[in-house]
């Protein structure tokens, strides 16, 4: 049976076009997704970068920012891009913490989905027709991406440099110009000075270039000193945002790594990361894992490949692991899997397989596949981010705005961000009165009630089940106005990761 055959049976047919209506709807979808999205994924994304620009504006004190500040360790070309964006919404009056948090997620929706799309047009050739509309889903809308790739972080805004520098190597992979490797160069550079962390796929690309892809002399020296013009530029960066003269990279490296501070944050075994991989992306993560090990025997000079596995081997090193980590190759992932099950189908011996029969077999997986994306989908459309509580105070800020807020919290559970320092300039409860109880059902649970103001409850669904309960709740006069993570959302989040509903609240108003 011909390769062309071959795929036909392992891959039924619909059709996708990079353009047009396709991307409209996926606008449509991050810009959803962007919006649902309230909050950060994990506190840097807020602290080190909003947090860093709002100083330099003039709207924060240095004491309110987090160490990493006066230890000068953090790269200052976020912040300001960052700050020059706050600039523009406030010139146009947009000073609301929530809806700037969300046009800076918009803003990234859209920067991804302009990179994701040369990506794409320049994998063509990687490609079969036949497969085809499934690496174009995939690539944008495979179901983790698009909560990935609206976050405002340095994760996700170096990985999209990143795979913008893979879409100009590809697209002129046949060109031998300057002008080509000036690009590559102050893209690589661009990439590190949002991401430090990325250095190690900046390694692994310029290893391919001198072993693989056997780069001439001059080009190899004319992309190293762009990259270091890019670098250089970024200490005069760093001088802005510290007020002196410094090596935030070094500083980084020295004091997470050298003093060991990132360890203070929990540490993990070697094998983490691919537990991350096996677990985080539920049902696809055994596809994942297996995609990347055929890549290794199949395309071991992949440009690709040589850039992910010192990222991948170097981040096992180090004792301190997050998920977050692997974000910026997280949009790697649909190449991966399509490439591999591509060379699959090519070298799958179907003699003793009915081609019919594997055709069945294919449409029920990747209809099975194609539902479990779509309740991923689903869920990261209809959540926070990170620990889901910014979600309740952006519905309680929307809903009651500058009214009199009495607020009462079963077992210390603030969804306000109150640390200090770092303190938070947009999702604190300045304004806010609060009250923590240990449970409703303590006999002065009505003298948290103030006049005047518009009283609510906020608890885990743990603290408030069972009949006696709810007679309480009616008895009481508290009525459920709003909860973080919907019915659906629970069932869905008990089939990828159960313990996200953890982070279940319910908010009721006392009437």
């Amino acid at each position: 049976m011909n390769p062309a055959k071959r795929l036909s049976i392992c891959f039924p047919q619909f059709k996708i076009k990079n353009s047009g209506v396709f991307l409209y709807c996926v606008l449509m979808i991050y810009l959803l997704v962007a919006y649902k999205s309230s909050g950060y994924h994990q506190e840097d994304e807020h602290y080190q970068i909003i947090e860093f620009a709002n100083y330099k504006l003039g709207l924060l004190p240095i004491n309110r920012l987090a160490w990493e500040y006066e230890a000068q360790i953090r790269p200052g070309l976020q912040p300001l891009i960052c700050y020059f964006l706050l600039k523009i919404f406030h010139g146009l009056g947009i000073n609301d913490g929530y809806d700037i948090a969300f046009l800076l997620r918009g803003i990234s929706a859209v920067f991804s989905i302009f990179v994701i799309s040369r990506f794409v047009e320049s994998c063509k050739s990687c490609v079969a027709s036949k497969v085809r509309p499934y690496f174009i889903f995939l690539s944008y809308l495979l179901w983790f991406l698009p909560y990935i790739n609206v976050r405002f972080s340095s994760e996700s805004w170096s990985g999209m440099i990143f795979l913008l520098t893979l879409a100009v190597i590809q697209r002129q992979r046949y060109k031998e110009t300057m002008q080509k490797y000036l690009a590559i160069g102050t893209l690589l550079g661009i990439a590190v000075l949002l991401r430090y962390q990325s250095g190690l796929l900046v390694a692994g690309v310029m290893a391919w270039f001198i072993f693989v892809y056997r780069i001439n002399l001059r080009y190899c020296l004319l992309m190293t000193g762009a990259l270091l013009a890019i670098l250089c530029l970024g200490v005069l960066v760093d001088l802005w945002l510290y007020g002196e003269l410094t090596i935030s990279m070094y500083k980084y490296f020295e004091v997470n790594l050298i003093q060991g501070v990132s360890s203070n944050y929990g540490v993990s075994p070697f094998y983490e990361y691919i537990l991350y991989m096996l677990k985080a992306p539920g049902p696809f993560g055994i596809c994942i894992l297996v995609s990347f090990l055929v890549f290794i025997a199949y395309f071991p000079k992949n440009i690709m490949l040589w850039a992910i596995i010192p990222f991948v081997f170097i981040h096992s090193l180090i004792p301190h692991k997050e998920l977050r980590f692997l974000y910026p190759i997280a949009n790697l992932v649909p190449v991966f899997l399509i490439m591999s099950y591509q060379k699959f189908c090519r070298e799958l011996t179907l003699k003793k397989i009915k081609g019919g029969a594997f055709k069945k077999v294919s449409i029920v997986m990747l209809v099975a596949l194609f539902i479990a994306n779509g309740m991923g989908l689903t869920a990261i459309a209809s959540t926070g981010a990170g620990t889901n509580k910014t979600v309740i105070t952006e519905w309680i800020h929307r809903t009651y705005g500058e009214k009199n807020l009495n607020i009462i919290l079963i077992n210390g559970e603030n969804p306000y961000v109150d640390w200090g320092p770092p303190k938070n300039s947009y999702y604190s409860s300045d304004g806010v009165h609060l009250n923590n109880v240990s449970s409703i059902w303590q006999p002065d649970f009505l003298k948290y009630k103030k006049a005047g103001y518009i009283n609510l409850l906020v608890t885990s669904k743990d603290d408030i089940s069972g009949v006696r309960t709810a007679a309480l709740l009616r008895r009481l006069g508290l009525v459920k106005v709003y909860q973080n993570i919907p019915d659906a959302i629970q069932l869905i989040y008990q089939i990828y990761n159960p313990s996200l509903n953890d982070f279940y609240l319910e908010v009721y108003e006392l009437k």
